[in-house]
Order: C-alpha cells, then structure tokens, then sequence
C-alpha cells in the first residue's frame, strides 16, 4: 500500500482510498497528468496509463505496464530516448516520439508490443530491439530516422529472436527501413512497407531461420532485400519488391540454403537476384516473377536449385558463374523464358516420347556447363521484336535508290537503328551501312545509295537496340542489283584510272 501527492491531486482526496485499494488488488486503469515520467514511476506492475493529447517529455519504463497514448506526444533531445523500455510484458501505443538519440528503444525486454506509434527524427533509429525476444511490433510508422549521418535505421533488431514485426511502415530513413544485425534469429517480417530507404530489409551477420514475407520493398537505392555476411536458412516469401536502385533481393558473403519463393521481383535495373561470394550457396529459388532488370537472376556461388520461375524482359536472363542447377527433376521442370522460342512436340524424362508435355523439347541453354533441361513452354516476352520489314525496289540496277522499312515493337524506344549489306557472292565485299530514321510511330525508314555497289545479290541485315540495352539482329531480306543498262563497273572505273 502506497500514498502519493501525485495520485491525490490527479483524483482527489475523496477518491484516493480507493484506488489505493485497487491498486493492492487488481491492475489499475488511470489518467497521467502533464509529467509523465511520475505517472509511470508511481504505478504498479500491470497497470494502465492513459496519456491524453499534449506533448510530454521522454519516459524510461522498467515495470510491466499499459502506456496508452490519444493525440499524445513525446518530444526528446536528440541525445535522450523518446521511450526507452527495459522490462517485460510493457504495452506502448498510440504515441508520436519526435526526436532523440533512439525513438522507441528496447534492451533486455520480452514478450511486449509496440504498436500503432509514428516515430520520427531519431539520430539513431526509431524503433529498436536489443537483446530482447518475443515482441510484437505492429501497425507503427517510423519514417525519416537516422538522417544525420550518426545512425541509419527505422527499425532495428540486434541479437534479438522470436520477434514479430508485422504492418510497419519504415521509409524514407538514412540506411535501412528494417534491419537486423547481428545474430538475430526466428523473427517474422511480415506486411511491412520499406520505401525510399538505401536498403529496404537489411540483415548482416549470422541473421537465420526468419520469415520475410508479404513486405512491399520499393524505391531504396540499392537494395529491397540485401542478406550479407552468413545469414542462413531463411524463408524469403510473396514479396513484392520493385523498381529499387540497383538490386532486387541481393544474398552475399556465405548467405546460404535460403529459400526464395513466390516473390515478385519487377524493375530492378541491374539485377533482380544476386547471389555472390563465400563458399555457401545452397538457396532454392522458385516461383518468383523475375522481370525488366538487365541480368535476371545472377549467381556467383555453388549449389542452388532454381526452377519454377517466371523470368522475362530481362537483357541477360541468367549469367551463371557458378554450378548450380536450372530445373527440377521430370515432372516439375524448370523455368519460364520469356527470350525462348521452342517447340513442344516430345515429352518424357528424355523429351523423346511423341506428345507435348508443356515444356520445350530442347533445353535453355544460359551458358557452356548450365542449361534448363526443361523450359516451360508459354508465349514468348519480348520487349524488342521485329513485327515487320520491306525492301523496295528488291531488284533494281545499280544507280536506284533502295528504301529500307522495317516495324519494330519496343517497350522502352529505340534511339538506335541501322541496316547494312552484306554480298552473298563475295565474301570481302564492301558493307554499305543504311540509316535508319522513324518516319512515325514504330516505322523506320532508310535510304541505300547503290550508285557505287557492285551487282550481284546482298543480304539487308537488321540492328536495332532500344534504351535498356535490349539488341535484335536480324535479316530481312535480299536485294539483287543489276549492272546498269550499255555501262560496266569495272570498265568504267579502269578508264578513269
């Protein structure tokens, strides 16, 4: 049983013995006054406090206990700890913490949550989790954070497990949106949103056994998901991880038998996936979207199974540096092409049964030593293709000027076209380039000047090459040049000379 000048003149002299009653019996449900801190300091285990609107100075908790904030604020100095929480079984909701060296910090604390706050401005990072497991942290913003060139994060775990960081939204911070580092381990990242950090989910250093799953990681300058430095046997699941400044989902440095699956991987400009270095590969990499990145998937280690995946409108699909495996044993498959034109006229193990089984009955080859045995069969992707072309006059004398038309169908423009000759009867003939220009939407045309060509026949090869680095050539026809009517070439030439 305790007395309080605080508690009297929040409720009143009437009121106090029976609350102090209460209090020795049961949890208690009270409203804080302008202080705060005393607020916490004179309440008892299990206790909840509601803070109403106003703008309070920084709190330290050390008792299990219920802070329930309405319109409330916590301003702290950027060397002091909006919410600083060392205890267990502590709820903390409803509050806006501006500034401070950490906004929402836990150290040694389990089993509490953290949810629906908005945590901004902090020097270090917004939410953070030290050496403390199981908590909930749910439905918080922590956006701009670690701006200041001290600290990176909007929410961090370090050597903290079985947490659940689920609904967040961590953008717009100076590093990373969520990250982990070091030794954190069976935490669930789950319906986050990480945008316009430099990484979106970051972990670093024997980072194993969680679960990142249906987080939206768009827009951060290099990476949406970067795993690095022996982070293991996670499940990377139904992401949608688009248009960051480099790298999709990125696994380095011995970061090894992780399964990467279902995810969608869009408009990543230099990769989708990369994996690379250390000795550890290992990850199964399946039923993921892989789309508009100049290499698809890139892999630099040993031992990953990949198969199941849906990779198109990528300049280099694959780059395989490694030995890894490309499909899945007979039925399962491999992997969507959207480059790969095949026919389906064979099926069985040995693609040598009459009959179509949906995949192509040669395989996919990505380089000397990899190849995918089993292609899945679909309508060809591609974001450069020739629709259509024309040479006019096809057989003309030398002298006539020939026009060159060709359609070309691009995603991204062609800022690059041009045709050239090419003699089938003498094979050091000289090449007569053909510029291209676009006459309308889609059409290019161009002129060849045959006055000083030889007669005989002449391929008209094709090069087109749009804005992302995608490049077709192809032929699209032949012309056949006469000698010009009483006039020889040769004759006219030696005369001259």
């Amino acid at each position: 049983m305790r007395t309080s000048a605080y508690l009297c003149r929040l409720f009143g002299a009437t009121a106090i013995l029976a609350i102090l009653w209460i209090i020795s019996t049961s949890a208690t449900t009270y409203q804080a006054g302008s202080n705060l801190q005393a607020a916490i300091n004179e309440a008892a285990p299990g206790d909840t406090i509601l803070a109403g609107p106003g703008v309070y100075d920084n709190v330290e908790i050390t008792k299990s206990l219920n802070l329930i904030g309405t319109e409330a604020k916590i301003r702290a100095g950027e060397r002091n700890i909006g919410i600083k929480i060392a205890a267990d079984d502590v709820i903390v909701s409803g509050f806006t913490v501006e500034g401070g060296f950490y906004g929402i910090h836990l150290v040694n604390s389990r089993n509490c949550t953290i949810s629906n706050n908005t945590v901004t401005g902090s020097v270090q990072w917004g939410i953070g989790l030290v050496f403390s497991d199981e908590n909930r942290i749910e439905n918080n913003v922590a956006n701009y954070n670690g701006l200041g060139g001290e600290g990176w994060y909007g929410i961090y775990l370090s050597n903290s497990n079985r947490n659940l960081i689920l609904n967040n939204v961590a953008s717009s911070n100076g590093e990373y949106g969520i990250a982990l580092f070091p030794s954190c381990s069976e935490n669930v990242i789950r319906g986050n949103v990480a945008e316009d950090n430099d990484y979106g989910i970051y972990t670093f250093t024997d980072c194993d056994d969680n679960l990142v799953m249906r987080n939206v990681l768009s827009r951060n300058k290099n990476s949406g998901i970067k795993m690095i430095h022996g982070c293991s046997d996670n499940q990377i699941l139904e992401n949608e991880i688009s248009e960051n400044g480099v790298v999709g989902l990125f696994l380095q440095s011995g970061s090894g038998y992780n399964l990467i699956r279902g995810n969608e991987i869009v408009d990543n400009p230099v990769f989708g996936i990369q994996i690379q270095e250390g000795p550890d590969g290992n990850n199964t990499i399946l039923e993921n979207n892989v789309s508009g990145s100049q290499k698809g998937i890139f892999v630099n280690s040993d031992g990953n199974h990949i198969y199941k995946n849906r990779i198109f409108d990528c300049v280099i699909p694959a780059e395989d540096r490694g030995v890894n495996q490309w499909y899945a044993a007979y039925p399962v498959g491999g992997n969507f092409w959207g480059d790969y034109i095949g026919s389906d006229e064979f099926g069985g193990p040995g693609q040598n049964v009459s009959g179509s089984d949906g995949f192509a009955d040669l395989p996919r080859v990505i380089n000397e030593r990899a190849r995918d045995v089993y292609p899945i069969m679909g309508d060809a992707i591609l974001p450069l293709t020739l629709v259509d072309a024309s040479i006019f006059p096809a057989r003309a004398q030398i002298g006539t000027q020939v026009t060159v038309t060709a359609v070309i169908d691009s995603k991204y423009g062609v800022p690059q076209m041009s045709a050239r000759t090419k003699s089938l009867l003498r094979s050091s003939g000289r090449t007569q380039y053909i510029r291209m220009d676009r006459s309308e939407e889609d059409v290019y045309v161009g002129t060849l000047q045959t006055a000083l060509m030889e007669e005989g026949r002449y391929k008209i090869v094709l090069t087109a090459k749009d804005s992302k680095g995608y490049e077709i050539e192809e032929e699209i026809g032949e012309l056949e040049l006469l000698p010009r009517s009483g006039w020889d070439f040769n004759e006219a030439l030696s005369q001259q000379l």
